[in-house]
């Protein structure tokens, strides 16, 4: 299983402008207040799994099943 700071630092790498996240049972949703007007591109979601701290986009996420959202925060 991923901690929080091991997906955070593995998203930053994929994105340097983070600066928000939401917690889910099965990952971390890391996002950029940047891309809250669009659909798609640079700004989409980084998805970190806690199992295995696999990178997947959201759609495959949401399939999968998310679990339940435990808490957002900004970074």
């Amino acid at each position: 299983m991923i901690s929080y700071r091991d997906a955070f630092l593995k998203a930053k790498e994929i994105r340097a402008e983070i600066d928000n996240c939401i917690e889910y049972e099965n990952g971390y949703v890391f996002c950029s207040d940047k891309g809250k007007d669009q659909v798609g591109g640079y700004y989409s979601p980084i998805v970190i799994l806690k199992e295995d701290g696999k990178v997947i986009d959201m759609p495959q996420f949401v399939v999968n099943g998310t679990g339940k959202e435990l808490k957002s925060f900004e970074i």
